[in-house]
């Protein structure tokens, strides 16, 4: 898990540089790379969440909506989602909404305003899972 967790901190410094570009300086493909950040934290989150389900030898969700159901249980693990603020727990849900889009082939043409926000809390948000998780790893 480990890994993730440096993946996530590297994509956290890299948005937070993309977010903090003037308008001037922004390129026409830095609206596509910022949704595919943003994208890219929802998928490392599910996957620190499926390592999680397979070391603990749980089930992992199955079916259509597997990826809302991977992301609910984790919210509702007390050492870990359920610390997070309502606010923060909203947000992701968010941005796993944001990563269905994109990733299913609405990504071409990309608005910053779709972006900017989520591309500006991304490094607080990796923040605070990253400090979660790595408490629930001393834990264990």
């Amino acid at each position: 898990m480990e890994h993730e967790l440096n993946q996530l901190r590297l994509l956290a410094q890299t948005a937070g540089a993309l977010a903090e570009l003037e308008p001037k300086d922004r390129r026409q493909w830095d609206s596509q790379a910022a949704a595919k950040m943003i994208a890219d934290l929802a998928g490392g989150l599910e996957n620190l969440c499926r390592r999680r389900l397979r070391a603990l030898s749980l089930q992992e969700p199955e079916g259509p909506d597997w990826h809302r159901m991977v992301l609910e249980d984790f919210l509702t693990v007390p050492d870990l989602g359920a610390r997070l603020t309502p606010d923060l727990a909203h947000r992701l849900r968010k941005y796993l909404a944001f990563r269905h889009r994109f990733i299913h082939g609405y990504g071409f043409q990309v608005d910053w305003r779709m972006v900017e926000e989520p591309l500006r809390l991304l490094p607080e948000t990796v923040e605070e899972i990253s400090k979660i998780w790595r408490d629930w790893l001393k834990s264990i």
